[in-house]
């Protein structure tokens, strides 16, 4: 793998605060339709988002703290904030979803000083991320949202092995993210729900079509809420997903015919373009 393209992806990976790095389980998927494709479908350009060909075969589940709503508008945003960040870092920062560049004056590029590539190159990614919202504190003008992300179930497929994406290997703390209203159009939650979306789609990554950050700006991202810092918060959810793993995991401990489990993507997007 390029040296250029494992550096920007290790400072990403730290922002995406992977709470622990510990080895997948569980049985493997025998029969995949994935294939070594680079991706068609960028986000820049076009009126409806359409999900990159690395990510397809990939999903991203949520939880939240019984007092945060996935469903709500704040928990709406964090969710598109959250998953273009996971988008900009395995793919690249042409691929994240509508408005997300935008709304964080986000440059891609090949420079050091880029959080994002324009585009990596890399994948396919087979498997699935785990997100869980923590805790939605309100401003005078707008929110700050603590997350974490779990992407040890994530895998890149690379010299035809399926290996552990460059997320997995680099442990962090939680993520927290600031919301400003921009006095535009502003996002709403959807009366939809993610029941609309068919079995049959919800193994492959969902994503919203339109732009869900109008009327927002996102006041950057760090990987230390001070507060919380050392508190490990996000090892207890993380332990609860996988919690006979050992505790570290390169970027060479295994490589694999197989990829690894897909579990259903949730809450999804009704109006996911998969």
């Amino acid at each position: 793998m390029r040296q250029r393209s494992r550096r920007v992806r290790m400072v990403v990976a730290v922002l995406l605060t992977i709470q622990i790095a510990v080895t997948a389980c569980g049985s493997p998927v025998e029969d995949s339709s994935i294939q070594q494709t680079s991706s068609t479908s960028r986000s820049s350009g076009s009126d409806v988002y359409e999900v990159p060909d690395q990510l397809r075969d990939a999903t991203m589940v949520w939880s939240a703290e019984p007092e945060v709503d996935l469903f709500s508008a704040e928990g709406t945003l964090i969710r598109a904030a959250q998953e273009s960040i996971a988008i900009g870092a395995t793919v690249g920062l042409d691929y994240t979803y509508r408005g997300f560049a935008a709304s964080g004056n986000y440059k891609g590029g090949d420079s050091i000083y880029s959080i994002f590539e324009s585009a990596t190159g890399d994948g396919p990614f087979a498997g699935t991320i785990h997100g869980r919202i923590q805790k939605v504190n309100p401003s005078d003008n707008g929110f700050e949202a603590l997350t974490c992300v779990l992407s040890i179930g994530l895998d890149a497929l690379e010299n035809g092995k399926y290996s552990p994406s460059l997320l997995t290997g680099i442990a962090g703390e939680e993520l927290r993210i600031r919301f400003i209203r921009t006095g535009d159009k502003t996002t709403t939650a959807r009366e939809s729900i993610p029941s609309s979306i068919q079995e049959s789609e919800n193994l492959h990554w969902q994503a919203p079509t339109d732009n869900r950050f109008a009327g927002w700006e996102i006041d950057g991202f760090a990987d230390v809420e001070p507060g919380t810092a050392e508190s490990g918060r996000c090892v207890p959810w993380a332990r609860s997903l996988y919690p006979d793993a050992e505790p570290i995991v390169s970027r060479e401990a295994y490589a694999r015919d197989n990829p690894p489990p897909v579990q259903p993507a949730y809450p999804g997007w009704p109006d996911s373009a998969s």
